[in-house]
Protein backbone atom coordinates (compact mmCIF):
# COMPACT_ATOMS: atom_id res chain seq x y z
CA UNK A 1 0.00 0.00 0.00
CA UNK A 2 2.82 2.38 0.88
CA UNK A 3 4.36 1.89 -2.56
CA UNK A 4 1.04 2.83 -4.20
CA UNK A 5 0.80 5.94 -2.06
CA UNK A 6 4.30 7.08 -2.86
CA UNK A 7 3.87 6.40 -6.57
CA UNK A 8 0.66 8.41 -6.70
CA UNK A 9 2.24 11.26 -4.72
CA UNK A 10 5.27 11.40 -7.01
CA UNK A 11 2.96 11.40 -10.02
CA UNK A 12 1.06 14.41 -8.68
CA UNK A 13 4.23 16.19 -7.57
CA UNK A 14 5.90 15.74 -10.96
CA UNK A 15 2.90 17.01 -12.84
CA UNK A 16 2.68 19.92 -10.40
CA UNK A 17 6.23 21.02 -11.22
CA UNK A 18 5.65 20.75 -14.95
CA UNK A 19 2.38 22.66 -14.79
CA UNK A 20 4.11 25.64 -13.26
CA UNK A 21 6.43 25.92 -16.28
CA UNK A 22 3.82 26.12 -19.00
CA UNK A 23 0.68 28.01 -19.84
CA UNK A 24 -2.65 26.73 -18.60
CA UNK A 25 -3.79 24.11 -21.10
CA UNK A 26 -7.28 23.38 -22.28
CA UNK A 27 -8.82 20.46 -20.41
CA UNK A 28 -8.39 17.40 -22.67
CA UNK A 29 -11.56 16.52 -24.54
CA UNK A 30 -11.56 12.90 -23.39
CA UNK A 31 -11.97 14.16 -19.83
CA UNK A 32 -15.13 16.05 -20.70
CA UNK A 33 -16.98 13.23 -22.41
CA UNK A 34 -20.38 12.63 -20.83
CA UNK A 35 -19.57 15.39 -18.42
CA UNK A 36 -19.37 19.02 -17.42
CA UNK A 37 -16.52 21.43 -16.76
CA UNK A 38 -16.70 23.87 -13.84
CA UNK A 39 -14.21 26.75 -13.93
CA UNK A 40 -13.03 28.20 -10.64
CA UNK A 41 -9.68 29.24 -9.17
CA UNK A 42 -6.96 27.43 -7.25
CA UNK A 43 -6.75 29.97 -4.42
CA UNK A 44 -7.45 28.21 -1.15
CA UNK A 45 -7.91 24.86 -2.89
CA UNK A 46 -7.72 21.86 -0.61
CA UNK A 47 -9.00 18.31 -0.52
CA UNK A 48 -9.60 18.86 3.18
CA UNK A 49 -11.43 22.06 4.16
CA UNK A 50 -10.61 21.41 7.82
CA UNK A 51 -6.97 22.35 7.24
CA UNK A 52 -7.69 25.40 5.09
CA UNK A 53 -7.35 28.87 6.57
CA UNK A 54 -10.49 29.80 8.45
CA UNK A 55 -12.50 32.39 6.61
CA UNK A 56 -11.02 31.67 3.20
CA UNK A 57 -12.99 30.52 0.19
CA UNK A 58 -13.34 26.76 0.15
CA UNK A 59 -13.45 25.18 -3.27
CA UNK A 60 -16.61 23.38 -4.26
CA UNK A 61 -14.76 20.07 -4.69
CA UNK A 62 -14.93 18.91 -1.09
CA UNK A 63 -18.71 19.16 -1.01
CA UNK A 64 -18.84 16.46 -3.70
CA UNK A 65 -16.31 14.03 -2.19
CA UNK A 66 -17.48 14.03 1.41
CA UNK A 67 -20.66 14.06 3.42
CA UNK A 68 -21.36 15.68 6.79
CA UNK A 69 -23.54 14.59 9.66
CA UNK A 70 -25.90 17.48 8.95
CA UNK A 71 -26.51 20.23 6.44
CA UNK A 72 -28.34 23.54 6.44
CA UNK A 73 -31.25 24.12 4.09
CA UNK A 74 -33.53 27.03 3.29
CA UNK A 75 -31.50 29.55 5.35
CA UNK A 76 -32.93 27.96 8.49
CA UNK A 77 -31.54 27.81 12.02
CA UNK A 78 -32.36 24.09 12.01
CA UNK A 79 -30.13 21.37 10.59
CA UNK A 80 -31.14 18.49 8.32
CA UNK A 81 -29.63 15.02 8.95
CA UNK A 82 -27.36 13.64 6.22
CA UNK A 83 -25.04 10.90 7.51
CA UNK A 84 -27.02 11.24 10.70
CA UNK A 85 -30.41 9.54 10.56
CA UNK A 86 -31.84 11.34 13.59
CA UNK A 87 -30.70 12.95 16.83
CA UNK A 88 -31.91 13.81 20.33
CA UNK A 89 -30.64 16.35 22.84
CA UNK A 90 -30.81 15.78 26.59
CA UNK A 91 -32.97 18.12 28.73
CA UNK A 92 -29.88 19.88 30.12
CA UNK A 93 -28.49 20.35 26.59
CA UNK A 94 -25.17 18.68 27.42
CA UNK A 95 -25.59 15.39 25.56
CA UNK A 96 -26.42 14.78 21.92
CA UNK A 97 -27.29 11.25 20.77
CA UNK A 98 -26.88 10.80 17.02
CA UNK A 99 -28.30 7.78 15.21
CA UNK A 100 -26.35 7.13 12.02
CA UNK A 101 -27.41 6.09 8.56
CA UNK A 102 -26.72 2.48 7.57
CA UNK A 103 -25.47 1.13 4.27
CA UNK A 104 -23.24 4.11 3.40
CA UNK A 105 -20.10 3.02 1.54
CA UNK A 106 -16.73 4.74 1.28
CA UNK A 107 -15.05 5.30 -2.08
CA UNK A 108 -12.91 2.55 -3.52
CA UNK A 109 -9.82 4.15 -5.08
CA UNK A 110 -6.40 3.05 -6.40
CA UNK A 111 -4.99 3.98 -2.99
CA UNK A 112 -7.67 2.49 -0.72
CA UNK A 113 -10.16 -0.38 -0.72
CA UNK A 114 -12.65 -0.23 2.16
CA UNK A 115 -13.63 -3.45 3.95
CA UNK A 116 -16.67 -2.06 5.80
CA UNK A 117 -19.41 0.55 5.56
CA UNK A 118 -19.48 3.91 7.30
CA UNK A 119 -20.18 3.63 11.04
CA UNK A 120 -19.80 5.35 14.40
CA UNK A 121 -16.02 4.85 14.53
CA UNK A 122 -15.63 7.16 11.53
CA UNK A 123 -17.60 9.90 13.28
CA UNK A 124 -15.60 9.48 16.49
CA UNK A 125 -12.34 9.61 14.56
CA UNK A 126 -13.30 12.64 12.43
CA UNK A 127 -14.49 14.79 15.33
CA UNK A 128 -11.74 13.76 17.72
CA UNK A 129 -9.14 14.56 15.11
CA UNK A 130 -10.17 18.22 14.88
CA UNK A 131 -10.41 18.35 18.68
CA UNK A 132 -6.76 17.28 18.87
CA UNK A 133 -7.57 14.08 20.79
CA UNK A 134 -5.31 11.09 20.06
CA UNK A 135 -5.95 8.64 22.91
CA UNK A 136 -8.78 6.82 21.11
CA UNK A 137 -6.39 5.30 18.52
CA UNK A 138 -5.01 1.80 19.20
CA UNK A 139 -1.69 1.80 20.97
CA UNK A 140 1.16 -0.59 20.24
CA UNK A 141 3.39 -2.00 22.92
CA UNK A 142 6.61 -0.16 23.68
CA UNK A 143 8.43 -3.51 23.27
CA UNK A 144 7.47 -4.04 19.62
CA UNK A 145 10.45 -3.62 17.34
CA UNK A 146 8.45 -3.83 14.12
CA UNK A 147 7.95 -0.08 14.25
CA UNK A 148 10.54 2.54 15.08
CA UNK A 149 7.77 4.35 16.94
CA UNK A 150 4.56 2.92 18.39
CA UNK A 151 1.54 3.74 16.30
CA UNK A 152 0.04 6.16 18.78
CA UNK A 153 3.27 8.15 18.82
CA UNK A 154 3.36 8.28 15.04
CA UNK A 155 -0.20 9.59 14.98
CA UNK A 156 0.51 12.01 17.80
CA UNK A 157 3.48 13.49 15.96
CA UNK A 158 1.48 13.79 12.76
CA UNK A 159 -1.50 15.30 14.56
CA UNK A 160 0.69 17.98 16.10
CA UNK A 161 1.69 19.13 12.61
CA UNK A 162 -1.89 19.58 11.46
CA UNK A 163 -3.98 22.60 12.35
CA UNK A 164 -7.70 23.02 11.91
CA UNK A 165 -8.15 26.80 11.72
CA UNK A 166 -11.95 26.97 11.70
CA UNK A 167 -12.42 24.64 14.66
CA UNK A 168 -9.59 26.35 16.51
CA UNK A 169 -11.18 29.75 15.86
CA UNK A 170 -14.48 28.68 17.45
CA UNK A 171 -12.63 26.81 20.26
CA UNK A 172 -14.44 23.56 19.52
CA UNK A 173 -12.26 21.70 22.03
CA UNK A 174 -13.70 23.96 24.74
CA UNK A 175 -17.23 23.09 23.66
CA UNK A 176 -17.08 19.29 23.12
CA UNK A 177 -15.98 17.26 26.11
CA UNK A 178 -16.06 13.80 24.51
CA UNK A 179 -17.27 11.84 21.49
CA UNK A 180 -17.98 8.13 21.98
CA UNK A 181 -19.52 5.29 20.00
CA UNK A 182 -22.35 3.66 21.97
CA UNK A 183 -22.96 1.14 19.19
CA UNK A 184 -21.89 0.74 15.55
CA UNK A 185 -24.58 3.24 14.54
CA UNK A 186 -25.00 5.52 17.53
CA UNK A 187 -22.68 8.30 18.73
CA UNK A 188 -22.83 10.35 21.91
CA UNK A 189 -21.40 13.86 21.99
CA UNK A 190 -20.94 15.25 25.49
CA UNK A 191 -20.57 19.02 25.90
CA UNK A 192 -18.97 20.96 28.72
CA UNK A 193 -22.00 23.26 28.81
CA UNK A 194 -25.15 23.65 26.74
CA UNK A 195 -24.30 25.08 23.33
CA UNK A 196 -27.03 25.69 20.78
CA UNK A 197 -24.49 26.33 18.01
CA UNK A 198 -22.90 22.85 18.01
CA UNK A 199 -25.14 21.28 15.38
CA UNK A 200 -24.59 24.27 13.08
CA UNK A 201 -20.84 23.80 13.40
CA UNK A 202 -21.27 20.10 12.56
CA UNK A 203 -23.23 21.18 9.46
CA UNK A 204 -20.55 23.62 8.28
CA UNK A 205 -18.43 23.01 5.20
CA UNK A 206 -15.52 22.11 7.49
CA UNK A 207 -17.21 19.22 9.32
CA UNK A 208 -16.64 16.43 6.80
CA UNK A 209 -16.45 12.77 7.84
CA UNK A 210 -13.38 10.64 7.08
CA UNK A 211 -12.83 6.89 7.02
CA UNK A 212 -11.18 5.76 10.23
CA UNK A 213 -10.08 2.55 8.51
CA UNK A 214 -8.24 4.57 5.86
CA UNK A 215 -6.60 6.69 8.56
CA UNK A 216 -5.45 3.56 10.44
CA UNK A 217 -3.76 2.18 7.32
CA UNK A 218 -2.03 5.48 6.65
CA UNK A 219 -0.96 5.79 10.26
CA UNK A 220 0.59 2.33 10.16
CA UNK A 221 2.62 3.48 7.15
CA UNK A 222 3.62 6.66 8.99
CA UNK A 223 1.83 8.52 6.19
CA UNK A 224 -1.19 10.12 7.85
CA UNK A 225 -0.62 13.34 5.93
CA UNK A 226 -2.04 11.58 2.87
CA UNK A 227 -5.46 11.69 4.52
CA UNK A 228 -5.61 15.36 3.48
CA UNK A 229 -4.21 14.94 -0.04
CA UNK A 230 -5.69 11.65 -1.32
CA UNK A 231 -9.36 11.95 -0.41
CA UNK A 232 -11.66 9.06 0.46
CA UNK A 233 -15.21 10.02 1.34
CA UNK A 234 -18.83 8.92 1.01
CA UNK A 235 -19.99 11.67 -1.38
CA UNK A 236 -21.60 11.46 -4.83
CA UNK A 237 -18.25 11.94 -6.62
CA UNK A 238 -14.72 10.69 -6.10
CA UNK A 239 -11.34 11.82 -7.37
CA UNK A 240 -10.06 10.26 -10.58
CA UNK A 241 -7.21 12.61 -11.51
CA UNK A 242 -5.62 15.74 -10.10
CA UNK A 243 -3.12 17.98 -11.90
CA UNK A 244 -1.68 20.53 -9.49
CA UNK A 245 -3.28 23.97 -9.94
CA UNK A 246 -4.74 22.82 -13.28
CA UNK A 247 -7.75 20.56 -12.86
CA UNK A 248 -9.45 17.89 -10.79
CA UNK A 249 -11.39 15.15 -12.52
CA UNK A 250 -14.28 13.75 -10.51
CA UNK A 251 -16.17 10.60 -11.50
CA UNK A 252 -19.57 9.55 -10.28
CA UNK A 253 -19.60 7.32 -7.20
CA UNK A 254 -21.55 4.33 -8.47
CA UNK A 255 -22.10 3.11 -4.89
CA UNK A 256 -23.50 6.40 -3.59
CA UNK A 257 -26.08 5.86 -0.86
CA UNK A 258 -28.46 8.55 -2.15
CA UNK A 259 -29.91 9.09 -5.59
CA UNK A 260 -27.25 8.58 -8.26
CA UNK A 261 -25.74 11.73 -9.75
CA UNK A 262 -26.92 12.40 -13.30
CA UNK A 263 -23.59 13.55 -14.73
CA UNK A 264 -20.84 10.93 -14.87
CA UNK A 265 -17.74 13.14 -15.22
CA UNK A 266 -17.06 16.54 -13.66
CA UNK A 267 -13.88 18.43 -14.48
CA UNK A 268 -13.06 21.25 -12.06
CA UNK A 269 -10.77 23.63 -13.94
CA UNK A 270 -8.48 25.50 -11.52
CA UNK A 271 -6.17 27.09 -14.06
CA UNK A 272 -7.65 30.54 -14.63
CA UNK A 273 -8.08 33.88 -12.93
CA UNK A 274 -11.39 35.77 -12.94
CA UNK A 275 -10.82 37.18 -16.44
CA UNK A 276 -9.74 33.85 -17.85
CA UNK A 277 -12.75 32.02 -16.45
CA UNK A 278 -15.16 34.16 -18.43
CA UNK A 279 -13.04 33.78 -21.58
CA UNK A 280 -13.12 30.01 -21.20
CA UNK A 281 -16.84 30.14 -20.59
CA UNK A 282 -17.48 32.12 -23.78
CA UNK A 283 -15.31 29.60 -25.66
CA UNK A 284 -17.47 26.80 -24.24
CA UNK A 285 -14.44 25.31 -22.47
CA UNK A 286 -16.49 25.28 -19.29
CA UNK A 287 -20.22 25.12 -18.77
CA UNK A 288 -20.17 26.86 -15.38
CA UNK A 289 -17.84 29.73 -14.39
CA UNK A 290 -17.75 30.78 -10.76
CA UNK A 291 -17.04 34.30 -9.50
CA UNK A 292 -16.30 36.00 -12.85
CA UNK A 293 -14.55 39.35 -12.79
CA UNK A 294 -17.26 41.74 -11.67
CA UNK A 295 -16.00 44.42 -14.05
CA UNK A 296 -16.90 42.07 -16.90
CA UNK A 297 -20.46 41.37 -15.77
CA UNK A 298 -21.60 43.98 -18.27
CA UNK A 299 -20.42 41.69 -21.08
CA UNK A 300 -23.21 39.28 -20.18
CA UNK A 301 -26.36 40.07 -22.11
CA UNK A 302 -29.59 39.49 -20.23
CA UNK A 303 -31.40 38.33 -23.37
CA UNK A 304 -28.75 35.85 -24.54
CA UNK A 305 -30.26 32.37 -24.72
CA UNK A 306 -26.92 30.58 -24.40
CA UNK A 307 -26.25 31.32 -20.74
CA UNK A 308 -27.68 32.70 -17.51
CA UNK A 309 -26.27 34.26 -14.35
CA UNK A 310 -27.21 33.15 -10.86
CA UNK A 311 -26.44 35.06 -7.69
CA UNK A 312 -27.22 34.70 -4.01
CA UNK A 313 -26.52 36.77 -0.93
CA UNK A 314 -23.40 35.54 0.81
CA UNK A 315 -22.53 34.88 4.45
CA UNK A 316 -19.45 37.08 4.31
CA UNK A 317 -18.10 40.45 5.36
CA UNK A 318 -15.26 42.67 4.15
CA UNK A 319 -14.07 45.01 6.89
CA UNK A 320 -11.33 47.31 8.16
CA UNK A 321 -9.95 46.35 11.58
CA UNK A 322 -8.25 48.64 14.13
CA UNK A 323 -5.28 47.14 15.99
CA UNK A 324 -6.13 47.62 19.68
CA UNK A 325 -2.55 46.79 20.62
CA UNK A 326 -1.68 50.26 19.31
CA UNK A 327 -2.55 53.01 21.86
CA UNK A 328 -3.68 55.44 19.15
CA UNK A 329 -6.27 52.94 17.93
CA UNK A 330 -7.75 52.64 21.41
CA UNK A 331 -9.08 56.20 21.07
CA UNK A 332 -12.73 55.76 20.19
CA UNK A 333 -13.11 59.28 18.75
CA UNK A 334 -10.34 58.55 16.24
CA UNK A 335 -11.95 55.24 15.25
CA UNK A 336 -15.28 57.00 14.72
CA UNK A 337 -13.69 59.75 12.62
CA UNK A 338 -11.81 57.23 10.47
CA UNK A 339 -15.10 55.42 9.87
CA UNK A 340 -16.75 58.69 8.87
CA UNK A 341 -13.90 59.35 6.43
CA UNK A 342 -14.66 56.25 4.33
CA UNK A 343 -16.93 56.54 1.33
CA UNK A 344 -18.12 52.95 1.42
CA UNK A 345 -20.70 53.48 -1.33
CA UNK A 346 -17.87 54.52 -3.68
CA UNK A 347 -15.97 51.36 -2.72
CA UNK A 348 -19.01 49.21 -3.53
CA UNK A 349 -19.35 50.87 -6.92
CA UNK A 350 -15.69 50.76 -7.94
CA UNK A 351 -14.51 47.50 -6.40
CA UNK A 352 -17.61 45.35 -6.63
CA UNK A 353 -19.42 47.06 -9.50
CA UNK A 354 -22.58 46.88 -7.40
CA UNK A 355 -22.42 43.10 -6.91
CA UNK A 356 -22.20 43.77 -3.17
CA UNK A 357 -24.11 45.87 -0.66
CA UNK A 358 -22.79 48.35 1.89
CA UNK A 359 -22.56 46.47 5.19
CA UNK A 360 -24.23 48.47 7.94
CA UNK A 361 -24.18 45.52 10.32
CA UNK A 362 -21.82 42.74 11.31
CA UNK A 363 -24.28 39.88 10.79
CA UNK A 364 -25.08 39.52 7.05
CA UNK A 365 -28.70 39.83 6.04
CA UNK A 366 -28.80 36.24 4.78
CA UNK A 367 -28.40 34.93 8.35
CA UNK A 368 -31.51 33.94 10.29
CA UNK A 369 -30.27 36.19 13.10
CA UNK A 370 -30.15 39.31 10.96
CA UNK A 371 -32.38 42.07 12.29
CA UNK A 372 -34.01 43.88 9.38
CA UNK A 373 -35.09 46.65 11.76
CA UNK A 374 -31.54 47.44 12.85
CA UNK A 375 -30.78 51.17 13.11
CA UNK A 376 -28.63 52.86 10.49
CA UNK A 377 -24.87 52.60 10.93
CA UNK A 378 -23.96 55.35 13.38
CA UNK A 379 -20.61 56.32 11.85
CA UNK A 380 -21.38 56.40 8.13
CA UNK A 381 -19.64 58.69 5.62
CA UNK A 382 -19.43 62.24 6.96
CA UNK A 383 -16.09 63.78 5.89
CA UNK A 384 -16.79 67.21 7.36
CA UNK A 385 -17.16 65.84 10.89
CA UNK A 386 -14.19 63.50 10.37
CA UNK A 387 -12.00 66.36 9.23
CA UNK A 388 -12.73 68.37 12.39
CA UNK A 389 -11.45 65.48 14.52
CA UNK A 390 -8.49 64.33 12.43
CA UNK A 391 -7.14 67.37 10.57
CA UNK A 392 -4.78 68.64 13.28
CA UNK A 393 -3.71 65.31 14.74
CA UNK A 394 -1.06 64.73 12.03
CA UNK A 395 -1.63 60.98 12.06
CA UNK A 396 0.59 58.64 10.06
CA UNK A 397 -0.84 55.11 10.15
CA UNK A 398 0.27 51.77 8.75
CA UNK A 399 -2.42 49.94 6.78
CA UNK A 400 -1.71 46.31 5.97
CA UNK A 401 -3.64 44.47 3.30
CA UNK A 402 -3.56 40.75 2.54
CA UNK A 403 -2.94 41.03 -1.16
CA UNK A 404 -4.88 38.04 -2.46
CA UNK A 405 -8.31 38.11 -4.01
CA UNK A 406 -11.06 36.65 -1.89
CA UNK A 407 -14.80 36.29 -2.30
CA UNK A 408 -15.29 39.19 0.09
CA UNK A 409 -12.68 41.35 -1.66
CA UNK A 410 -11.76 40.83 -5.33
CA UNK A 411 -9.27 43.74 -5.38
CA UNK A 412 -7.85 44.28 -1.87
CA UNK A 413 -4.90 46.50 -2.84
CA UNK A 414 -7.11 48.76 -4.94
CA UNK A 415 -9.54 49.04 -2.01
CA UNK A 416 -6.64 49.93 0.29
CA UNK A 417 -5.63 52.73 -2.07
CA UNK A 418 -9.19 54.07 -2.06
CA UNK A 419 -9.19 54.06 1.75
CA UNK A 420 -5.83 55.85 1.68
CA UNK A 421 -7.30 58.57 -0.57
CA UNK A 422 -10.39 59.01 1.61
CA UNK A 423 -8.29 59.43 4.76
CA UNK A 424 -5.90 61.83 3.02
CA UNK A 425 -8.85 64.20 2.57
CA UNK A 426 -9.17 64.41 6.36
CA UNK A 427 -5.45 64.90 7.01
CA UNK A 428 -4.43 61.31 7.80
CA UNK A 429 -1.37 59.87 6.08
CA UNK A 430 -1.69 56.16 5.30
CA UNK A 431 1.23 53.87 4.50
CA UNK A 432 -0.17 50.89 2.61
CA UNK A 433 1.74 47.63 2.83
CA UNK A 434 0.70 44.51 0.93
CA UNK A 435 1.48 41.32 2.85
CA UNK A 436 0.98 37.65 2.23
CA UNK A 437 -1.12 35.52 4.56
CA UNK A 438 1.98 33.51 5.45
CA UNK A 439 3.91 36.66 6.38
CA UNK A 440 1.01 37.93 8.48
CA UNK A 441 0.75 34.64 10.37
CA UNK A 442 4.49 34.68 11.06
CA UNK A 443 4.37 38.27 12.35
CA UNK A 444 1.45 37.43 14.63
CA UNK A 445 3.24 34.38 16.03
CA UNK A 446 6.32 36.49 16.76
CA UNK A 447 4.19 39.43 18.00
CA UNK A 448 6.04 41.71 15.60
CA UNK A 449 3.10 42.95 13.54
CA UNK A 450 3.16 46.75 13.37
CA UNK A 451 -0.05 47.62 11.55
CA UNK A 452 -2.47 50.19 12.90
CA UNK A 453 -5.20 49.15 10.47
CA UNK A 454 -5.67 45.97 8.47
CA UNK A 455 -8.01 45.30 5.57
CA UNK A 456 -9.48 41.82 5.82
CA UNK A 457 -12.74 39.89 5.85
CA UNK A 458 -14.55 36.75 6.90
CA UNK A 459 -16.50 33.91 5.32
CA UNK A 460 -18.81 31.72 7.38
CA UNK A 461 -19.37 28.00 7.03
CA UNK A 462 -22.91 28.17 8.40
CA UNK A 463 -25.65 30.73 9.08
CA UNK A 464 -25.18 30.82 12.85
CA UNK A 465 -23.65 34.12 14.07
CA UNK A 466 -21.58 32.20 16.63
CA UNK A 467 -19.24 31.00 13.89
CA UNK A 468 -19.32 34.42 12.27
CA UNK A 469 -18.67 36.86 15.11
CA UNK A 470 -16.87 34.79 17.74
CA UNK A 471 -13.72 34.02 15.68
CA UNK A 472 -13.11 37.63 14.61
CA UNK A 473 -14.18 39.50 17.76
CA UNK A 474 -14.14 37.42 20.94
CA UNK A 475 -11.65 37.60 23.80
CA UNK A 476 -10.87 33.91 23.25
CA UNK A 477 -9.31 34.71 19.88
CA UNK A 478 -7.52 37.90 20.90
CA UNK A 479 -4.00 38.01 19.42
CA UNK A 480 -4.83 35.20 17.01
CA UNK A 481 -4.92 35.28 13.22
CA UNK A 482 -8.73 35.51 13.07
CA UNK A 483 -9.14 38.40 15.54
CA UNK A 484 -6.91 40.89 13.76
CA UNK A 485 -8.26 43.82 15.78
CA UNK A 486 -6.98 42.17 19.00
CA UNK A 487 -10.19 43.47 20.58
CA UNK A 488 -11.53 42.01 23.82
CA UNK A 489 -14.76 43.07 25.45
CA UNK A 490 -16.19 40.91 28.25
CA UNK A 491 -19.71 42.23 27.68
CA UNK A 492 -19.53 41.00 24.09
CA UNK A 493 -18.32 37.58 25.24
CA UNK A 494 -21.14 37.39 27.79
CA UNK A 495 -23.77 38.14 25.15
CA UNK A 496 -22.33 35.55 22.77
CA UNK A 497 -22.23 32.94 25.54
CA UNK A 498 -25.80 33.77 26.52
CA UNK A 499 -26.91 33.19 22.93
CA UNK A 500 -25.63 29.60 22.88
CA UNK A 501 -26.91 28.86 26.38
CA UNK A 502 -30.57 28.99 25.29
CA UNK A 503 -32.56 26.92 22.81
CA UNK A 504 -35.18 29.63 22.28
CA UNK A 505 -34.52 31.08 18.84
CA UNK A 506 -36.02 34.51 19.56
CA UNK A 507 -33.75 34.89 22.60
CA UNK A 508 -30.70 33.82 20.60
CA UNK A 509 -31.53 36.42 17.94
CA UNK A 510 -31.86 39.09 20.63
CA UNK A 511 -28.52 38.23 22.25
CA UNK A 512 -26.71 38.16 18.91
CA UNK A 513 -28.14 41.52 17.88
CA UNK A 514 -27.21 43.02 21.25
CA UNK A 515 -23.67 41.75 20.69
CA UNK A 516 -23.68 43.20 17.20
CA UNK A 517 -24.89 46.60 18.42
CA UNK A 518 -22.11 46.61 21.00
CA UNK A 519 -19.54 46.04 18.25
CA UNK A 520 -21.03 48.78 16.08
CA UNK A 521 -20.92 51.19 19.03
CA UNK A 522 -17.37 50.35 20.16
CA UNK A 523 -16.16 50.02 16.55
CA UNK A 524 -13.22 47.59 16.69
CA UNK A 525 -13.93 47.01 13.00
CA UNK A 526 -15.62 49.02 10.24
CA UNK A 527 -17.97 46.83 8.17
CA UNK A 528 -17.60 47.57 4.46
CA UNK A 529 -19.33 45.07 2.20
CA UNK A 530 -21.49 41.96 1.99
CA UNK A 531 -20.75 40.26 -1.32
CA UNK A 532 -23.09 38.27 -3.52
CA UNK A 533 -21.95 34.84 -4.73
CA UNK A 534 -22.17 34.79 -8.53
CA UNK A 535 -21.80 32.17 -11.24
CA UNK A 536 -22.56 31.98 -14.95
CA UNK A 537 -23.94 28.79 -16.49
CA UNK A 538 -24.69 27.48 -19.94
CA UNK A 539 -28.45 27.19 -20.45
CA UNK A 540 -28.05 23.45 -20.99
CA UNK A 541 -27.03 23.11 -17.34
CA UNK A 542 -30.05 22.51 -15.12
CA UNK A 543 -30.42 22.07 -11.37
CA UNK A 544 -27.99 24.81 -10.29
CA UNK A 545 -28.56 25.74 -6.65
CA UNK A 546 -25.86 27.86 -5.03
CA UNK A 547 -25.68 28.27 -1.25
CA UNK A 548 -24.69 31.43 0.68
CA UNK A 549 -21.32 29.73 1.23
CA UNK A 550 -20.64 29.35 -2.51
CA UNK A 551 -21.22 25.60 -2.49
CA UNK A 552 -22.78 23.87 -5.46
CA UNK A 553 -24.15 20.33 -5.32
CA UNK A 554 -22.98 18.66 -8.51
CA UNK A 555 -25.21 15.64 -7.93
CA UNK A 556 -28.33 17.73 -8.65
CA UNK A 557 -27.00 18.96 -12.00
CA UNK A 558 -28.02 17.57 -15.36
CA UNK A 559 -27.56 18.57 -18.99
CA UNK A 560 -30.53 19.09 -21.27
CA UNK A 561 -30.26 17.60 -24.75
CA UNK A 562 -31.72 20.64 -26.46
CA UNK A 563 -29.23 23.28 -27.52
CA UNK A 564 -30.30 26.94 -27.34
Amino acid sequence: MLRKNLTFFCFLFGIGLNSQLQAAPRVPEHLTENGLTYCTNASGFSFNPQTADAGTSMNVVTEQIYNKLFEIKNHSANVTPVLAQSYTISPDGKEILINLRRGVKFHQTPWFTPTRDFNAEDVVFSINRVLGHTTYLPQLSENLITYKNPQYRVFHEQAKKVHFPYFESIKLNEKIKSVTALSPYQVKIELFTQDSSILSHLASQYAIIFSQEYAYQLSADDNLAQLDTHPVGTGPYQVKDYVYNQHVRLVRNENYWKKEAKIKNIVVDLSTDRNGRLVKFFNNECQIASYPDVSQIGLLKSDDKHYYMQSTDGMNLAYLAFNFDKPIMQDRTIREAISQSLNRARIIHNIYHNTATVANNIIPEVSWASNVNSPEFEFDYNPKIAQKVLKNKHLSLNLWVINEEQVYNPAPFKMAEMIKWDLAQTGVKINVRAVTRTFLSEQLRNKTENYDLILTGWLAGNLDPDGFMRPILSCNTQNEVTNLSNWCNQDFNHLMDSAIATTHLAERVRFYNDAQNLVLHELPIIPIANVKRILVANTRVKGVEMTPFGSLNFSTLHLSKEKP
